[in-house]
Formats: C-alpha cells, sequence, structure tokens
C-alpha cells in the first residue's frame, strides 16, 4: 500500500509554509478524530505533477487546469476564496512589464518575449495565451519553473512580460516587501476558479466526506484565524457543476497556442 501523502505546494512560500503545516495538521487532526490514517507533515520533496498522481495521495491542491485535463479523477472538496482576489472562489492574473517599459496596452507587446511558469500552466500560461488572443503573437516564450522567477524574469529584462497569478503575487508582495516595485501592470486575466482542495482517487468515498468535514472545521476554527490570515484564505466556495466539463472543452475548442 502506498504511503498516504498530503500536499500544499500551490502557495507555500516560504513565509507561508509554517502556516501551512498547521493548517494541514488540523486537518490531519480532525480525520484522525474520525479515525483516518492521516500522514503529520507535508510532502514538500514532490513536485506538482509527482503529488496529484501520487498513488497515496490523500489531499492536495490543484490548478484547475491540470485537474480537468491531467488528474479529473481526483475529487473537487472546496475552493478557498482568496483575500484581495477578484470574487470569492475566483483569481486572476496580473500581466505584468517592467514599469520603465514603452507599452500600453498588451497590442503592443506583439513579437515581445513572454515568461511563463509552466506549460501546463492556468494563470501563467492559459490566462496569457487567452489575453493576447493570437498564435504566434509572441516572438518568443521561455519557461522559468516559478510564477518568482518570471517576475524575476522580467525584471532583470530577460524578458518582456509575465502573467502572475494574483494570489502568488500578493505572498510576494507581502513576505518580500519591495520584490515586485520595479514591475507594473498593464492587463488583468479574465478570472478563473482558484487551485482545488482535492481529495485523492483512491480515497474512499467515506474519508472523502471526513475531509470535507475536517477542512470546514479548520475554517471555522478561531485558533487558526492567525493561519488563514498568513495564507490569505477568507472563506471555502463549493465546487462548481461542471467546472472539469467546462474547461476540457474550452481547451478542445481554441485554436490558440502560446507554446
Amino acid at each position: 500500500m502506498a504511503e498516504r501523502t498530503a500536499w500544499l505546494g500551490m502557495y507555500d512560500h516560504p513565509g507561508q509554509r509554517a502556516a501551512n503545516d498547521r493548517w494541514w495538521l488540523a486537518i490531519a487532526e480532525g480525520l484522525r478524530a474520525h479515525g483516518i490514517r492521516a500522514p503529520t507533515l507535508l510532502a514538500r520533496h514532490l513536485t506538482p505533477d509527482q503529488a496529484w498522481s501520487h498513488p497515496g495521495l490523500l489531499f492536495a491542491q490543484i490548478c484547475t487546469r491540470p485537474l480537468a485535463l491531467h488528474h479529473a479523477g481526483l475529487r473537487v472538496l472546496a475552493h478557498p476564496a482568496y483575500r484581495g482576489a477578484t470574487a470569492p472562489g475566483l483569481h486572476r492574473s496580473r500581466i505584468v512589464v517592467r514599469a520603465d517599459d514603452p507599452a500600453a496596452t498588451l497590442a503592443d507587446l506583439r513579437g515581445r518575449r513572454a515568461a511563463i511558469n509552466d506549460a501546463g500552466s492556468n494563470t501563467g500560461m492559459a490566462l496569457l495565451r487567452d489575453a493576447v488572443g493570437g498564435t504566434g503573437f509572441f516572438g518568443e516564450v521561455i519557461a522559468t519553473g516559478s510564477h518568482r522567477d518570471s517576475a524575476r524574469a522580467v525584471a532583470a529584462g530577460q524578458a518582456d512580460v509575465a502573467a502572475l497569478d494574483e494570489v502568488s503575487a500578493a505572498a510576494f508582495e507581502r513576505f518580500e516587501p519591495g520584490s515586485l516595485a520595479t514591475l507594473r501592470t498593464i492587463a488583468w486575466s479574465t478570472p478563473v476558479a482558484t487551485p482545488a482542495f482535492v481529495a485523492g482517487q483512491g480515497v474512499p468515498i467515506a474519508e472523502v466526506a471526513a475531509l470535507r468535514i475536517a477542512l470546514e472545521a479548520a475554517m471555522a476554527d478561531p485558533g487558526l484565524t492567525a493561519v488563514r490570515d498568513v495564507l490569505g484564505i477568507e472563506a471555502l466556495v463549493p465546487p462548481s457543476p461542471g467546472l472539469i466539463e467546462r474547461i476540457v472543452a474550452a481547451e478542445r475548442a481554441t485554436t490558440v497556442r502560446l507554446v
């Protein structure tokens, strides 16, 4: 039997790691109160795809695009609503350029170099693709591996534009004051569902129900107010019916390719 695993690497800035540890510990304690075996520590050694595909996955957070396209067997528990985001359960990408870049609109960036965190990313790639709306719009696209590195690439002149998840960008500004000071927002993407809290594909239905209860209890626990503040979580939003099907249909329908 595969070792049970929990992963919260979507928003795990160094300034948030202790809060993520405490958030997961509260959920794990809630599961154990129901007699359910749960790991004590988060599996930070796993990459996102390793975590989402792990045969022992119990609990994780996943971007909705890879969820729909590659990991639809995971069971959505809820979408977190983040402080300062566009609407409860939704978030956007901040499309940024250097503060001194002469571009006034996205159209002015045609033929320039874009930085993406990953070709499979929703906020870092797909929302930027949809915003510019044309195959071959950029002259070059580079993959940096993370939103933070995409921001650094633009700041350093290695790229001209990047799309930053607004939740990640808020963490950069909070825990690294001044880190985005040399960048400016030239546009915002359309809003999409926030990365979902999910149960692993092999988790029994009774344990999925217990996970929902434990997650909701952690959200309501006054002792975790400071933890939720650090993570920026203000509420939990129920899964949107048909979300996965809508994402899959939209991806199949698009003829635009950024990479």
